[in-house]
């Protein structure tokens, strides 16, 4: 039996895979890990989906780039991701700038704008050798939102309008928002509203009661995906009651040092620019809808041309 016909095709076949795995080297699927790196970093996240989904924007990125990243997804809120890092634990993690401010450092953060509170929180990090990366465009705050219909009927465009609202205002939001400061004791204190409603409801159930016009006004955060549907409206809070919150990367001091820091920032910074407030919203809706986060990061990466290594020299 002549078999050189057959060899033939299969060489053929081979040849033809091997193209096409050289055609997409350059989009790596960032799941899988360059083996035998020596550049190894271990990333901590939060539980909620937002976390999860930026501790893999930022580990199939770099994953590209010639790192090896352990994504420790859930680690625990700001405080625990600050412990893990000083025990050793975790090389780095997911943070918000207003919240190491304010949970970690325990200092003000209402009336900071993003650049004050990125540079406090650097000066606060440098004390415990620690470094931020760039922080992202988009922040994830508190904020009041109302439907859009509700804002039209009452001229509402920023917070302390909400306290010329005849008949007062019903607010929705979860049970510890009506003593803090960073809730309605500063709405009161900073815009006035003293003829408000308040409505503890479980997180998450906010817009539920807005749709119902169970309530007039709910806490939301930038970022829900709730927001991607254009019902409703943030109105704005130029007092900055609620403070800055962009995110960044924290890195242990002596870790960067050793994992050829220009570049791995070079790669966080680069990530961090393509993330603006609508794009967060969407990554995070499609998560909520039960998309998987490595999938809706992968696809943003390359939406953005950063599933392919970046020019470092």
């Amino acid at each position: 039996m002549n078999r050189r016909p057959l060899a033939a095709l299969v060489a053929a076949l081979l040849g033809a895979t091997l193209l096409s795995a050289c055609g997409e080297s350059s989009e790596r699927d960032a799941s899988q890990q360059p083996q035998g790196a020596t550049l190894r970093i271990r990333i901590g996240t939060q539980e909620f989906p937002e976390g999860r989904i930026l501790g893999e924007l930022w580990r199939q990125a770099l994953a590209v780039n010639g790192y090896t990243v352990d994504l420790r997804k859930g680690v625990g809120p700001a405080e625990e991701l600050d412990q893990s890092l000083k025990d050793g634990d975790i090389d780095g993690y997911v943070a918000y700038t207003g919240t190491v401010l304010s949970v970690v450092a325990g200092e003000e953060v209402s009336g900071l704008d993003p650049e004050e509170t990125y540079d406090r929180a650097a000066d606060f990090y440098a004390g415990q050798d620690m470094v931020m990366s760039t922080m992202t465009p988009f922040e994830n705050k508190d904020a009041i939102a109302v439907t859009r219909e509700y804002a039209q009927a009452n001229g509402l465009t920023s917070i302390g309008d909400l306290a010329g609202v005849e008949g007062g205002v019903r607010l929705s939001a979860r049970a510890e928002f009506e003593s803090l400061q960073l809730g309605l004791e500063g709405l009161r204190e900073v815009y006035g509203l003293e003829d408000v409603t308040f409505q503890p409801t479980e997180l998450g159930e906010q817009y539920a009661a807005l749709d119902a016009e169970d309530a007039d006004a709910a806490d939301a955060f930038t970022t829900d995906p709730e927001l991607e549907s254009g019902a409703y409206t943030l109105l704005e809070d130029p007092e900055r009651l609620f403070g800055s919150q962009n995110v960044v990367m924290v890195v242990g001091q002596q870790k960067l040092d050793s994992i050829d820091a220009d570049a791995f920032m070079a790669v966080v910074a680069a990530v961090n620019r393509t993330l603006g407030e609508d794009a967060m919203v969407a990554m995070n809706a499609q998560v909520t809808a039960g998309e998987d986060e490595e999938d809706v990061a992968r696809d943003h990466l390359r939406s953005v041309d950063l599933l392919t290594p970046l020019d470092l020299d």
